[in-house]
Order: C-alpha cells, then sequence, then structure tokens
C-alpha cells in the first residue's frame, strides 16, 4: 500500500547533487510538442555551490579570483542535465522532470540566498535543429521518420513501437509521391506525424509518440479522496477536466486516470500536469488538465 506522506525530494545539476537543502520547483508538462520547462529555486546554497552552478550556466557571469573580476562562462550546447526526483518516503521519490540547463540566478532575499534555476526539456532539439532531405516515391515512411529522430539528437523513446506499427499497417503508401523535409525539425515532425495520425512531445528527454487521441499503454490510475484526489474536480464547458492530487507516482502526460468523486467520474486522458512542491511550505502536489477518453 502506498502511504503518500513524508515529502522526499532530490535535484542534481550535471554531477552536482543538492540535498538538504529547501527546495521550491514549478514544472510544466504538456502533451504538445513544445518543450515541457521547469523552474527550480534552492534556499542558501554554499558559496561553492553557488559558484559551481553559475560556471554551468550558458554565458553568466561569475566571480573569477580574490580581487572579485567577473568573466563570463562559456556557452553551453544546452546539454547540462537537470534532474529533478520528488514524492513520498513510500514509494520513494519518483521522476518528475528531466531537461537541459537553461540559466541560474542566485540572488539576497532579506537573510538568505535564492539561486532560481531555469530548464526546458528538448528545447534546443526543438528550437536550432533543421533538416534538409528529400525521399522519393514509395519510401516507407519509417525511413523519413528517422531521420527527423535523429536531426533532433533526442532519445528515441517508443520510437520502435512506432515503426513496427506503420509497418504492419502497411502505410507506405503515406510517401506514395515522395516527401521533402526541409526547414526547423520540430515543424516538420509536427507534419509528418498529423500525416501519419500520430501526435509527438518530448517527456524527461525522450520522444514519445502516441497515437492520435490514444493514451499510453500503462494502467489507468484510479483518483478518488481517499487515494491522493485533492478538493473538488471540475469539468468545464469545453470538457476539459481540472483537478489537484499529491503527487501520485506514475502521473503522466498522456496517462489515463479514472475519476471517481462525487461530481466527477469517468475516465480522462492527461493532457497536461503541473507540478508544484516546496519541501518547507504547503504546496506538493499536482494539477492536472483532460480530456474525456
Amino acid at each position: 500500500m502506498t502511504l503518500l506522506f513524508d515529502r522526499q525530494c532530490s535535484l542534481t545539476v550535471s554531477t552536482l547533487a543538492l540535498q538538504g537543502f529547501r527546495v521550491h520547483f514549478r514544472i510544466e508538462k504538456t502533451i504538445k510538442p513544445e518543450p515541457n520547462k521547469a523552474l527550480i529555486e534552492v534556499w542558501n546554497l554554499t558559496e561553492t555551490h553557488r559558484g559551481q552552478l553559475a560556471q554551468l550556466a550558458p554565458g553568466k557571469k561569475i566571480k573569477t579570483g580574490k580581487g572579485g573580476r567577473k568573466g563570463v562562462s562559456p556557452p553551453q550546447a544546452g546539454t547540462i542535465p537537470v534532474r529533478l526526483e520528488a514524492g513520498y518516503k513510500d514509494p520513494g521519490p519518483q521522476l518528475i522532470f528531466l531537461g537541459n540547463l537553461r540559466t541560474v540566478d542566485s540572488e539576497r532575499q532579506g537573510a538568505d540566498w535564492v539561486t532560481a534555476i531555469t530548464s526546458g526539456d528538448g528545447e534546443r532539439a526543438f528550437r536550432t535543429a533543421r533538416i534538409n532531405q528529400a525521399y522519393g516515391p514509395r519510401t516507407p515512411p519509417d525511413v523519413a521518420l528517422r531521420a527527423l529522430v535523429r536531426t533532433l539528437g533526442i532519445g528515441e523513446g517508443n520510437l520502435a513501437q512506432v515503426v513496427s506499427k506503420l509497418k504492419l499497417q502497411g502505410t507506405a503508401t503515406l510517401l506514395t509521391r515522395g516527401m521533402v523535409l526541409s526547414g526547423p525539425t520540430a515543424r516538420m515532425m509536427t507534419d509528418f506525424c498529423r500525416s501519419a495520425d500520430l501526435e509527438w512531445s518530448v517527456q524527461d528527454g525522450n520522444l514519445q509518440f502516441l497515437d492520435l487521441h490514444q493514451a499510453l499503454s500503462q494502467k489507468a490510475i484510479v483518483l478518488t479522496p481517499g487515494s491522493g484526489l485533492i478538493e473538488s474536480p471540475n469539468v468545464d464547458g469545453a470538457g476539459v477536466l481540472k483537478c489537484k492530487t499529491l503527487m501520485i507516482p506514475g502521473l503522466k502526460c498522456g496517462a489515463i486516470v479514472v475519476v471517481k468523486a462525487a461530481n466527477v467520474q469517468g475516465n480522462y486522458r492527461i493532457e497536461k500536469i503541473t507540478y508544484e512542491g516546496d519541501t518547507h511550505g504547503r504546496e506538493w502536489g499536482c494539477e492536472i488538465e483532460g480530456k474525456r477518453y
């Protein structure tokens, strides 16, 4: 039985593990291609830790030497990992975000030093990767899809399953007239997936493909007032579910939740999930948005 109490949190930036500090975080994830993002604030890091983080941050000014002279760290390629795990002692903290370091800013707030870390998941690839490739008639669609994935340079995720399904469905006719992939890879990926009735996103450093309007194959998570549902869920005029929960393991974009509340009953696919927590504050849970499934 999962108990869901006694908060646990672990933050690692590159190889620097930051534990035992006050940490506040806000993580926003969606099922859309746009990069997921994180804001993580850490209280009262040592001067050494602040200096190490400043050297990792792309282009941030840092102190160098006893004279307090300022230098600028060399720009990075957006590949410095930021890993945040959070949850409870039982069943232990779960990975809720894995992305690449964007910025680090440390400043005084009264008697405290507060270090703000921002991160994006696959952000650099989404904004900068480009492809320029032409394919002739009758080219199998998986050839083009694999080329797009290579250009993005992101973990393949469930690509193998998608490729197998495309082959089984006999969708080679997708490229009957050939195809030209030229431009930003993210846009080309969106166009390709739309033609193949697929959805794509980046989740914790890996690509996630889903059949259009379909869900992950994992077991559905039941949400009741006794299993982590907080307050009363609601469904708006557009049929979008909004609800708050404890930090339940397995909640992720594309998963199915079965809501069993007095005012809302039914199955919903998670379209957006926002994690917010403070190891020394009240916040510690998730806000979910989903569509009927």
